[in-house]
């Protein structure tokens, strides 16, 4: 039996503004207009927002990690997309990443992480790994 993630999905309330912030963060585009669910889906990823029927509140509790070859450039144009700053954590060299919320204060991080390395992890021998 083989598994693997189908999609990651964010609970939100405004479902259009996230769908267009998701869709422009990740280049994805919206498969369903469902009025309380959107599928994103792009060439490698699914992501899916669903309305939430009370208010968003536990925090932290999942968080997606996108990797970047240029960390600086994906901070501005997430940002000029309607991110937050939250903080930059670089006190490790091998491990560099700025938090960001969206539009609805769902925090996500942007890593430095070069395309070649996240195709084959060994690339960076002694780097840790994580997802």
């Amino acid at each position: 039996m083989a598994i693997r993630l189908g999609s990651t999905v964010i609970n939100c309330t405004d479902l259009d503004t996230m769908t267009r912030f998701w869709s422009a963060a990740l280049d994805l585009e919206p498969v369903s207009e469902d009025k309380d669910f959107r599928l994103l889906r792009g060439q490698h990823v699914n992501l899916s927002l669903q309305r939430s029927s009370t208010p968003v509140s536990a925090r932290d509790q999942m968080h997606l990690d996108l990797y970047a070859d240029d960390q600086r450039y994906e901070v501005d144009r997430l940002v000029g997309l309607g991110a937050r700053f939250v903080r930059h954590v670089d006190d490790d060299p091998d491990d560099d990443w700025v938090v960001l919320a969206d539009p609805e204060d769902n925090l996500f991080c942007v890593c430095v992480k070069p395309a070649a390395e996240v195709r084959d992890p060994r690339a960076r021998a002694g780097a840790r790994v994580t997802a």
